[in-house]
């Protein structure tokens, strides 16, 4: 009786071992960009699209994929993480002298 309680309770051990390598493993996939899930489908918006695109080109379409490659090899690097964040930063500094100016004006 205490052998099979020990080869169940070996048995869960390692399917509990096996599933949390999987996570793991599809967690750093989904980090790193390779994951099939990184891509996941918006109804609503992919069939109006697809409606308004019907009468492309295949050149026109042949282009929007290699332009796309490129775009999601872009996205999943530092640089372009920063590229952002500095878009984000001047934007903002941007506003923050446009409204002293306007409150400059204002006081006068």
């Amino acid at each position: 009786m205490a052998l099979i309680a020990l080869i169940v309770a070996a048995e869960a051990m390692l399917f509990s071992a096996s599933r949390s390598k999987r996570g793991q493993t599809r967690r750093q996939q989904l980090l790193m960009g390779n994951s099939l899930d990184s891509v996941r489908p918006l109804p609503l918006v992919d069939d109006y699209l697809k409606r308004k695109t019907a009468g492309a080109s295949r050149v026109q379409v042949f282009v929007a994929s290699k332009l796309t490659e490129v775009c999601r090899r872009a996205v999943h690097t530092r640089s372009f993480e920063y590229l952002l964040l500095h878009l984000i930063r001047t934007a903002i500094l941007k506003r923050r002298r446009k409204l002293s100016i306007a409150h400059l004006g204002v006081t006068l």
